[in-house]
């Protein structure tokens, strides 16, 4: 279920009611969380962790470890970051065009 929130960008309220809405038809005596904070909560006790990567709007490479202090893709040229409007009293925190989320998965399964 936060897959698929995370990947149809569903606000919590919505969320908070298909969640119900899946309690409701279950029957009852099932453990199935009641909100997003206690999905949460559920998910966080199993101790994965996710790493966040910036990556090319094209596509072409990963800011990842030797490639993590660039700004501009090598291979396209695009940059890496959105433009700052300067209109701020703060300086804005550089915001990636597109990240990805890694998983790493394979040692919780060991």
């Amino acid at each position: 279920m936060l897959s698929i929130k995370t990947e149809y960008n569903i606000p919590r309220d919505c969320f908070n009611d298909v969640i119900g809405l899946m309690k409701e038809t279950n029957p009852t005596g099932n453990i199935i969380p009641s909100d997003l904070y206690r999905t949460k909560k559920l998910v966080s006790k199993l101790g994965l962790t996710a790493t966040k990567i910036d990556c090319c709007i094209n596509g072409c490479i990963l800011y990842y470890k030797d490639d993590a202090a660039e700004v501009i893709c090598r291979t396209c040229n695009a940059s890496r970051f959105k433009p700052n409007s300067g209109k701020q009293r703060r300086p804005k925190k550089d915001v990636p065009y597109s990240c990805l989320f890694y998983l790493p998965i394979i040692p919780k399964l060991q």
